[in-house]
């Protein structure tokens, strides 16, 4: 009977709870998202560009105006290394100069056309200035030469009869021989010194150029020292008085060749020998100049 009782009373709990009105359902509302956080945008890089001169510039090949003289141009670039490039306005001078560009950062690039404006400046008037003393140089050098080319004409008029050119060689000759006895040292120092016709390059000739002014067939009388008469078979009619010292070796080394006009004749003679060793003197004619033939 209890339990009886018990199942009675669960029964009516069970229907009294289905009979309770059940609560309204609500409706469902938007989800809200967090908010993303905003993401900060870099701070863009910039070269600042300084001219000292008025200028026309690039940045990295690209042309970018013209900057006043103390004005400056900016431009915003990604950062690394950017290369300027400024140009005077004649276009004479240029600078150009690489620069390093940090994130977020101005970089100042200061363009200095002036000091190379002034060394550009000092080196063309160096050159100027070099010029114009090479120029006064040769003013001078040509006024000399004038001068001595005159004095020589004046002096060669004066000696006109001292001297001889052969047509034949150009080579010109002293009319005469020294007239004294005279080793190969002293005839050598002889014509060293010798101012005659305006020159004073006169040296001792060569034992072939000697050869070359003999001739068989021309007689020219004279004497062979202070004694005996003698026949010197010798162009130009030169006045000679014994043997001719040449600038030739000998047959050794301590001799000389001398050679004697009367008959053509060659002889190796020790340096130190000077009995009637005599001495002609020659030079080489100059190009325009006149030769003066008896």
């Amino acid at each position: 009977m209890r339990g009886r009782t018990t199942a009675v009373w669960a029964m009516a709990a069970a229907l009294i709870v289905a009979a309770w009105p059940a609560p309204a359902q609500q409706e469902e509302g938007p989800i809200l998202l967090p908010k993303p956080k905003p993401v900060a945008k870099p701070a863009s890089a910039s070269l600042l560009v300084i001219c000292d001169l008025a200028c026309d510039w690039k940045l990295d090949g690209v042309a970018k105006g013209h900057i006043d003289a103390g004005g400056s141009a900016k431009a915003k670039v990604e950062p690394g290394q950017h290369m300027v490039v400024a140009a005077s306005e004649d276009g004479a001078d240029q600078v150009q100069q690489l620069s390093e560009v940090q994130s977020s950062e101005q970089t100042v690039v200061n363009i200095e056309l002036k000091p190379v404006r002034d060394a550009r400046f000092r080196t063309e008037q160096k050159a100027r200035d070099k010029a114009a003393q090479q120029a006064r140089n040769m003013a001078i050098q040509e006024a000399n030469n004038k001068a001595a080319h005159e004095a020589r004409e004046k002096a060669a008029l004066e000696d006109a009869g001292k001297i001889w050119t052969d047509p034949e060689t150009r080579l010109m000759w002293t009319k005469k021989d020294n007239g004294s006895d005279v080793n190969w040292q002293k005839a050598k120092i002889y014509c060293r010194n010798l101012r005659l016709g305006g020159y004073s390059d006169w040296r001792l000739p060569a034992i072939d150029e000697l050869s070359e002014i003999y001739d068989p067939k021309v007689k020219v009388e004279g004497q062979m020292g202070s004694g005996s008469q003698a026949t010197w078979h010798v162009k130009g009619n030169l006045q000679l008085s014994g043997w001719q010292w040449s600038n030739s070796q000998g047959n050794a080394s301590w001799q000389a060749w001398l050679f004697l006009f009367a008959n053509g004749e060659r002889y190796s003679s020790p340096l130190v020998g000077s009995g009637l060793d005599r001495v002609l003197c020659v030079r080489p004619a100059e190009k325009n100049a006149n030769s003066i033939v008896p």
